[in-house]
Parts: structure tokens; C-alpha cells; sequence
């Protein structure tokens, strides 16, 4: 009888302890849906992140995870507008791991989520200013460090999607858009490790407003120092792109850039950049690029190439059919349009550019700056003799030299801008034109044929 006295005591007594702990669990549960709890957590998410942190809605559960919906996230200051919106962020989570040791998140999702990320006058992003705001009342003190866990923290499913990301320098261009964005992932972390791989997609991207490039997807691989995209695949304008984007993360952005263009059409590639579609014909193109931010920062090289080349509406070439009195000159066909181009500190250098075709050449190098589109270019034209024999008027006729290969070439000088190219090719003739007057007269003087 005594022991089952005892064994009755002790039973009540876990049952009073049952009780108790389900009590406390009700009250802890029925105070995580209050307006309080929510605006207590903004709160220390705001101070971990030293900017403002904005929901509508906040539901937590403890056996299934948290929904956050409506999340704005402010820029720190100096930079306008929200760093950051999502219609929601959730989380699916897993409770029996957690007593061996595991922590296993079962979904991570970010919904349409909108980044604005900006540069200041320093070339600094504003994530990059991101930062834990002073504790209110420590007197100073830093905030007490979190001790490390012995858990291996495991998200089985970390989802993006619809994601819409936006890039802009200190002057507000804007150095990239991206829309319809979506990342599946798997993500480990341990021991400070942290690793991950899946899936990138993307239904557009825009590179300074030069390239479109659509239906992008890659293996994405992330760890705490980069994040890696390779093989990317895509489709510019009706062609091919491949290549690799690897952004390093720690002590700043750092990303490199490689791409290998096949199969693209020339004419569609200069409407969607904003240029007049000068050339026509099929573009296969190989370029690297490295940079901290926007295009100032920018280095890199490559080589294009266009086959089936022909100009089809060039204010330069239109000058030098005039100047020449060659129509034929305004809308020439090339076998082969090349251009070698390096980058750097927001000037295109052009050490070759050579559009060959079997009447008219033409080649030179020269540079271009990208934010005025200055240009500064020192060209030949050669015509074939066919050709040269349609440029009647003696005077320009002298200003052209026989090249041995039967082309007759001028050479002449480009500045100005994209949009209004000049150049010095008139200047040329009339030079041309008034050596050989002088010529002419010398000779009359003396009663000696000239051999112009």
C-alpha cells in the first residue's frame, strides 16, 4: 500500500507538472499572435540590421513556422526607397530533429520578393552599410555574443521566387534589371561552414540597358565567400549566350563575368540597347569582365565578330558617300566585321576593328567613352579599283594612295559622339585638293606636265 501511495504521488505530482507546462505553453502560444510579440520582434530585427523593419502580418506557430507577410525592409540612411519588399517570407520547420542535435528547416521562401541595391558617390552599396544599431540603456557596452551551438543547421528547400532585383550607380543609371527570377536551393551550416547548391532561372536580364538577356538558368552553388552560377545559359536576341558569373561576397562585392555569344542577330541587339541599328548580320562574340559595382569599375576584353555583315543605315558611312560621291559607300557589304575591345575605368578601347569586304575596307582602332559616348577613332578606307574608278574628281583622287593589293586607301579621323559622329575627311580632299592646285600652277609656271 505504501508503494502505491508513492506511485499515486508521484503521478499527481507529474500530472501537476503536465498541467503546468501545457498552461505555460497556452499562455506562450496565445502570446506570440499578439500585436506586441509582433512589434517586439520587428523591433530586434531592426536592431540587428540597423534599419528599419516593416510587416503587416506576422503568424507564428510552433509546430509548423512563421509567415511573415508584407515585409519592407528600409534602406540604411542616405539611400531612398526600400532596400527590400516581399509579399512574404515563410517558414516550414521540423521539431524531432532538433533532439538530435539538428536543426531542419523544411522550406525557406522569399514571394515576390523586390531589391533595390544603390550605390553612393564612394562606390559603397547601401547593403553594404547595413549594420547592428547601439543597444538602448547598455551604457555603451556591446551586446552580449550568442554562444556557439553544437547544431547542424539544415534548409532542405530554400526557394526565391518571382524575384525582381534592380542596380544603380551613384547618378541613379540603372547597371542592372532583373525580372522573374527563381533560386531552389539546399543549404548546410556547420561549424561556420556554410554550403549550398540548386538552381538559378531567370526570365530577363538587362545589363546596362546594352544586353537583354532571357530564359537564363545555371547550377547555383553558394558558400559564406561566393556564390556561383556556371554553366549559365541563356537566349540573346535569337542566339545563343553561355558563360559563368561568380560574385565573391566577403570584404565586398567582387564578380566575375565570362561569355560566349553564338548565333545572335546584330540588328536586334542594337534596338533593345537604345542604338540606331546601323549593322546588320550575325554575331558570335567571346568577352571576360571583372568589377566591384558599375561600369566605372568595370575591366575586361573580348573579341566580336560578324559574319554576313552590312551596314544598313550609318551616318559615317553616309558622310563618306557624300564626300566621295560614291553612293555605293552608304550601304557597303563586309565578308567579315572584327572587333578586339578592351574595358577599363569606363572607356572601350578598340585596338582592331577591320570590316573587310571584296570593294570596300574598312579598319582603324580607336576608343570610346560609355557614360558621354565620346568617340575617338583613327580610320583607313581602302576601295577596291572598280570602286575607285567611280571617284571622278582629280583633286580626290590625290588624297588617296595606292596599297599595292589593288585598293586605294584615305586616311581619315572620327570624334564627335555615337549619336553625331564627325569627320575630317573633307578637310582631307580640300588639302588634297589644294596641293594639287599648287602642284598645277608650279608646273604651268615652269611649262612642266604635272603627274597628277
Amino acid at each position: 500500500m505504501k508503494k502505491l501511495l508513492v506511485v499515486a504521488g508521484a503521478l499527481a505530482a507529474l500530472l501537476v507538472l503536465v498541467i503546468g507546462v501545457l498552461a505555460w505553453g497556452a499562455h506562450v502560444l496565445r502570446s506570440l499572435g499578439t500585436p506586441e510579440f509582433k512589434q517586439q520582434a520587428l523591433a530586434r530585427a531592426s536592431a540587428a540590421l540597423g534599419t528599419a523593419v516593416r510587416a503587416r502580418t506576422l503568424d507564428v506557430s510552433v509546430t509548423r513556422g512563421v509567415r511573415l507577410g508584407g515585409l519592407e525592409i528600409a534602406s540604411p540612411h542616405g539611400f531612398p526607397g526600400p532596400l527590400l519588399t516581399a509579399d512574404a517570407v515563410v517558414l516550414r520547420h521540423r521539431l524531432l530533429p532538433l533532439l538530435r542535435g539538428r536543426v531542419e528547416i523544411e522550406r525557406l521562401a522569399l514571394e515576390r520578393p523586390r531589391l533595390a541595391l544603390a550605390m553612393d558617390g564612394k562606390g559603397v552599396f547601401n547593403y553594404e552599410k547595413l549594420a547592428p544599431a547601439a543597444p538602448a540603456g547598455a551604457g555603451g557596452r556591446p551586446p552580449a555574443k550568442l554562444p556557439d551551438l553544437p547544431l547542424r543547421l539544415v534548409l532542405e528547400r530554400v526557394a526565391v521566387e518571382d524575384a525582381a532585383v534592380t542596380v544603380t550607380d551613384a547618378t541613379r543609371a540603372t547597371l542592372m534589371e532583373l525580372e522573374g527570377g527563381q533560386v531552389q536551393t539546399r543549404v548546410e551550416a556547420e561549424g561556420g561552414v556554410v554550403e549550398g547548391r540548386g538552381e538559378a532561372r531567370i526570365a530577363r536580364l538587362d545589363l546596362m540597358g546594352l544586353l537583354q538577356v532571357r530564359d537564363v538558368k545555371a547550377p547555383l552553388a553558394m558558400s559564406r565567400q561566393k556564390v556561383t552560377l556556371a554553366p549559365l545559359r541563356g537566349r540573346l536576341a535569337g542566339g545563343e549566350v553561355s558563360g559563368e558569373l561568380v560574385a565573391r561576397l566577403q570584404g565586398g562585392l567582387r564578380y566575375t563575368l565570362s561569355l560566349d555569344v553564338h548565333g545572335s542577330s546584330v540588328e536586334t541587339l542594337l534596338q533593345e540597347g537604345g542604338f540606331q541599328k546601323a549593322l546588320a548580320g550575325t554575331l558570335g562574340a567571346k568577352a571576360a569582365f571583372e568589377g566591384t559595382g558599375g561600369m566605372a569599375t568595370l575591366r575586361g576584353r573580348g573579341r566580336a565578330e560578324i559574319t554576313s555583315c552590312r551596314v544598313t543605315s550609318s551616318a559615317l558611312m553616309s558622310g563618306l558617300a557624300l564626300a566621295l560621291q560614291v553612293p555605293e559607300l552608304a550601304h557597303p557589304d563586309f565578308e567579315q566585321c572584327v572587333v578586339e575591345f578592351q574595358v577599363a575605368s569606363g572607356r572601350v578601347d578598340t585596338p582592331t576593328l577591320a570590316f573587310k569586304g571584296p570593294s570596300v575596307q574598312l579598319t582603324g582602332r580607336g576608343h570610346l567613352v560609355v557614360e558621354t559616348g565620346a568617340l575617338d577613332y583613327d580610320l583607313s578606307l581602302a576601295l577596291a579599283r572598280p570602286l575607285f574608278a567611280k571617284v571622278t574628281a582629280r583633286e580626290v583622287r590625290g588624297a588617296f594612295r595606292d596599297r599595292g593589293d589593288g585598293f586605294s586607301t584615305v586616311d581619315f579621323k572620327v570624334t564627335g559622339t555615337t549619336a553625331a559622329p564627325r569627320n575630317d575627311l573633307l578637310l582631307r580632299l580640300g588639302r588634297a585638293a589644294a596641293t594639287d592646285a599648287v602642284a598645277s600652277g608650279i608646273g604651268k609656271l615652269l611649262g612642266k606636265k604635272t603627274p597628277f
